[in-house]
C-alpha cells in the first residue's frame, strides 16, 4: 500500500507544473477572470502563484482565489496609488454623457499605459519580492496581454514560456502580432461600437482607428531589471507566446477567423452549478419575495451609478414607479438616493449586491446592465433576459454581440433621461416571453458546448508547460509584407498576362479580318 502511494505521489509530482499568474489589482472583473484561471490550474494539481500588485487599494483585501493559497501582494508607490485613486474616484464618469469613440478612448488607454509603466518601476524597486518569486522556478507565466509590465517581470524571473491572456473578447493589435487574420472588413477593434456587418464608413473608421492606435500608442519601452538594463523588444517577443487565452466564446461571440494558438475560454469564471448552489441571505430572499417580478440594476464597478447625471436618475425612478408589481434592486454606491427617488416604494438601493446569486435565482426576472463582459457572460450562462445600456470601451460591441441572440435589448445611454423609453424597455423585457425563451436557449447551448472552457484552458496551459514555446504554431503569414500577404503582386502579374492575352487575341482577330477583306 505504501509503495502504491509512493508511486502515485511520484506520478503526480511528475505532472505537476509551476504557474505564475500576474494580475495587478485595478479592476474587479479582470482580477476575477485571472483568479479563476489560478483556481482551475490549482484544482488540476499544479503549483500556482497569484502575483497581484495593488493599484486600486479597495481591491487589496478581496480574495479572488479559493483553492489557490499562494497569493503574493506588492504595495503601490504613491504615484501608482494616485493612478488607482483616479480609477476608483470616477475620473472616467464623463462617459455617462460623452461619446466613447476611439478619439476619446485613446487618452484613457494612455493613462492605463502610464499606470502599467509605473507598476514596472514599483517592481524594479522591490526586487526582493521578485527574488522570492524567482526561487519558485516557474514553468509558465500567464498575464493580461496589454499589461506590458509583465515582460520585464518575465525577463527578471527567467521564464521562457508565457501565455498572454485577455479578459476581453479580442484585441486587433494582439491578433496582428501573432499572425491571426484581422481583416478590417470583418473584424472590428473591440473598442469600436461595430457589430458583425460593417458599413462602408464603418470599415473606413475601422482601418483608421486600428492604425492610429498603433502609431500613437504602440508598444511601451521597458528595460530589463537586470544589468546592463537592455531594452526589451516586446513587439519581437510577443509572437513567441505558446498560446493566447481570450475571454471569448464561439457560441456567444461573432464568428471570426482565428489561429490554433488562440484559445477561447469565454465564460470560464461562470461556474453555473456552483453559483446556483449558493444560498441568498434572508435579506435578499425577502426582497425577491416582495413582488411578482424583480429587475436587478447595476452598471458595474468602473462607471458608478452615483456619478450618473441627476436627470438620468430621476428618469429611471419615474419609469420604475410605473411598474408597481415589480421590485427594482439598484446597485447604488452612495446614500443620497432620497433626493431623487422621492420615497418610491418598489426600489431597493444597495451599495453592494450579490450579483451572481441574484442572477442565478429564478425569482429574478431581468437585468439592466452596462454590458461589461463579466456581466454578459454571467447573464448568458444563467439565461437571464437583459437590457444592455453600454457606456464605454468594449461595452458597445458586447451589446451587439449579445442582442443578436434575441434574448436582450440594446438601450442607448443618451436615452437614460427619457423615462418613456426606459419604461418601454422595461415593459418589453418583462412581458415579451420571447426574450426569456431565447435567453434560456442560449444558456442551454453554452451548458452543452462540446469543449468546456475550463478543460480547454487547463489542457492548453499544461501543454505549454510541457513543451514550451511552439514555433510550429507560428504562421509565416505574420512575416509577409503587405504586397505578398494580399497577393497584390500576383494580381498585378495576372492583370499583365490577361492584358497581353487580350492584346494578342485582338491582333490575331484583326489580322484575320484584314485577310478576309483582301481575299
Amino acid at each position: 500500500m505504501r509503495l502504491f502511494l509512493g508511486l502515485f505521489c511520484l506520478f503526480s509530482l511528475g505532472y505537476s507544473f509551476n504557474f505564475l499568474v500576474y494580475s495587478p489589482l485595478f479592476a474587479h472583473s479582470h482580477s476575477t477572470f485571472f483568479g479563476t484561471i489560478c483556481d482551475f490550474l490549482t484544482d488540476a494539481g499544479h503549483n500556482v502563484t497569484f502575483f497581484t500588485p495593488t493599484i486600486v487599494t479597495k481591491y487589496r483585501n478581496i480574495s479572488y482565489t479559493k483553492s489557490t493559497k499562494d497569493v503574493v501582494h506588492m504595495d503601490p508607490s504613491q504615484k501608482l496609488k494616485d493612478f488607482g485613486d483616479q480609477l476608483s474616484s470616477g475620473d472616467i464618469s464623463r462617459f455617462w454623457t460623452e461619446d466613447s469613440s476611439a478619439t476619446e478612448i485613446i487618452p484613457v488607454i494612455r493613462v492605463f499605459q502610464n499606470m502599467y509603466n509605473e507598476q514596472a518601476e514599483v517592481m524594479k524597486n522591490n526586487l526582493e519580492i521578485l527574488d522570492d518569486l524567482k526561487r519558485r522556478n516557474f514553468d509558465v507565466m500567464i498575464f493580461e496581454a496589454y499589461v506590458f509590465s509583465a515582460y520585464p517581470l518575465m525577463d527578471y524571473l527567467d521564464i521562457k514560456t508565457f501565455i498572454p491572456s485577455l479578459s476581453v473578447t479580442h484585441n486587433v493589435a494582439l491578433s496582428e502580432s501573432i499572425g491571426e487574420p484581422a481583416m478590417p472588413s470583418v473584424v472590428s477593434d473591440g473598442l469600436l461600437p461595430h457589430g458583425e456587418i460593417l458599413s462602408f464608413w464603418e470599415r473606413i473608421v475601422n482601418v483608421l482607428v486600428v492604425r492610429s492606435i498603433d502609431s500613437i500608442l504602440g508598444y511601451p519601452v521597458h528595460r530589463s531589471f537586470k544589468p546592463p538594463f537592455n531594452v526589451i523588444d516586446i513587439r519581437h517577443i510577443e509572437p513567441d507566446a505558446s498560446f493566447v487565452f481570450i475571454n471569448s466564446n464561439p457560441f456567444l461571440d461573432f464568428p471570426r477567423p482565428t489561429l490554433t494558438k488562440t484559445v477561447e475560454i469565454g465564460g470560464i469564471s461562470v461556474d453555473v452549478s456552483k453559483i446556483k448552489s449558493e444560498k441568498l441571505s434572508k435579506k435578499w430572499s425577502q426582497i425577491l419575495n416582495l413582488r411578482e417580478k424583480t429587475i436587478l440594476v447595476s452598471f458595474g464597478s468602473l462607471l458608478l451609478s452615483k456619478d450618473m447625471p441627476l436627470e438620468n436618475k430621476k428618469a429611471l425612478v419615474r419609469a420604475m414607479r410605473e411598474f408597481e408589481d415589480v421590485t427594482f434592486i439598484w446597485k447604488y454606491e452612495d446614500n443620497d438616493f432620497e433626493r431623487f427617488s422621492g420615497g418610491v416604494e418598489n426600489i431597493e438601493f444597495a451599495e453592494w449586491v450579490p450579483q451572481r446569486a441574484l442572477l442565478a435565482n429564478p425569482r429574478l426576472s431581468a437585468f439592466l446592465t452596462h454590458g461589461g463582459l463579466g456581466s454578459i457572460n454571467e447573464l448568458s450562462y444563467l439565461g437571464i433576459p437583459a437590457i444592455l445600456c453600454p457606456l464605454f470601451a468594449d461595452q458597445m460591441r458586447n451589446t451587439k454581440m449579445l442582442t443578436r441572440h434575441n434574448g436582450s435589448i440594446g438601450f442607448s445611454k443618451y436615452d437614460l433621461s427619457n423615462s418613456k423609453k426606459i419604461a418601454e424597455a422595461f415593459q418589453k423585457i418583462l412581458y415579451d416571453d420571447s426574450y426569456s425563451e431565447n435567453s434560456k436557449k442560449l444558456a442551454e447551448q453554452l451548458a452543452n458546448q462540446p469543449i468546456k472552457p475550463k478543460d480547454s484552458m487547463v489542457k492548453h496551459a499544461e501543454f505549454a508547460a510541457r513543451f514550451g514555446r511552439l514555433p510550429s504554431l507560428d504562421p509565416y503569414s505574420r512575416k509577409m509584407g503587405f504586397i505578398e500577404y494580399f497577393m497584390i503582386d500576383v494580381a498585378f502579374f495576372c492583370t499583365i498576362i490577361l492584358a497581353m492575352m487580350v492584346f494578342v487575341i485582338r491582333k490575331i482577330v484583326g489580322n484575320f479580318h484584314v485577310k478576309i477583306k483582301i481575299e
